[in-house]
């Protein structure tokens, strides 16, 4: 089979289209041909050497599947069913023609979607749905989603908008109608201010204690700002790092969230697609071979949505 993988840590040159054997189902897990992959920070991340795997190289690469069932487990998903799912971490092995995960990461496809739209949303939708459990997010909160537009983020303001909270996220000026039409209720201009911590620094200080929950999708210097943006009892939750100690504030709960698969949360995210109330963007859908495109152009942080491979 077509595989993309890598034999050592750097840039996106170290990406390779080789040929490998398939992959054989362990216990528990489904078979499935991969019709496309979706593209995540942490891949390229992963290429570079920050989050690490203890299998000896080459490594595969990615996370999110959308394709069709080949092999499959007693109670699991049928063969020749559409699927969609998370591959757990650190192991990657998304960026290839067939993937084996286990039957509990995947659910049926959504209907109303094609395979380069499904493959957009296994790991960004889960990290955002279980933020916003890990935040208590709930009706009559209000939320602020650094990055809204980006990948998680255009996924955690409509949950959070399903929720019924009162939702406002920070992005480019560029993206602050796209972020009106997923229906926030306040698209704040990160650049707006000039503040130096980026979209965090952008909300400015009318938003000190505003906020119940914030997302941070950024990390850096945007987590040390989000701090001072929650009320008294509100709760932090960053996605890309650890918590920072040195700037904790004391009433405020902090937590950082790692995404983890969950095919029974994707079964109710894709009802929620099918039902209309959740759209998936997708900036750009390439061919496998131009992964190292699709590399470089996540690297510099100006999507919207996600990126997909399709095979």
């Amino acid at each position: 089979m077509r595989a993309v993988v890598f034999s050592r840590y750097g840039d996106e040159s170290v990406l390779e289209l080789v040929r490998r054997p398939a992959p054989a189902p362990a216990d528990g897990e489904v078979l499935v041909e991969v019709r496309a992959a979706g593209v995540n920070p942490v891949d390229w991340k992963h290429r570079e050497g920050a989050v690490r795997a203890d299998r000896p190289f080459p490594l595969g690469m990615g996370w999110d599947v959308a394709g069709v069932v080949r092999a499959t487990v007693p109670g699991g998903p049928a063969v020749g069913e559409d699927v969609y799912g998370m591959l757990p971490l650190p192991y990657g092995g998304a960026y290839q023609e067939l993937a084996v995960l286990p039957a509990a990461a995947v659910a049926p496809m959504p209907a109303r979607l094609t395979y380069a739209q499904a493959a957009a949303v296994p790991l960004a939708a889960l990290t955002a749905w279980q933020a916003l459990e890990a935040a208590g997010a709930r009706s009559g909160t209000r939320v602020l989603v650094h990055a809204g537009a980006g990948g998680v983020g255009h996924f955690a303001v409509q949950f959070a908008r399903h929720l019924g909270a009162r939702v406002s996220a920070t992005a480019s000026a560029r993206n602050l109608d796209f972020l009106r039409r997923l229906g926030v209720d306040e698209p704040i201009d990160r650049a707006a201010g000039g503040g130096t911590a980026g979209s965090a620094g952008a909300a400015g200080s009318a938003y000190e204690g505003a906020y119940d929950v914030v997302l941070d999708t950024v990390g850096g210097p945007v987590q040390h700002a989000s701090w001072r943006l929650l009320r008294p009892g509100g709760t932090l939750v960053t996605l890309p790092e650890p918590v920072d100690e040195a700037h904790r504030l004391p009433g405020v709960t902090a937590r950082r969230v790692i995404v983890t698969p969950d095919g029974e949360a994707l079964r109710r995210i894709g009802a929620l697609v099918d039902a209309g109330a959740v759209h998936v963007e997708v900036q750009s859908a390439l061919p496998l071979e131009q992964a190292a495109e699709a590399h470089r152009v996540s690297r510099e942080g100006r999507v919207r949505g996600k990126l997909v491979l399709t095979l």
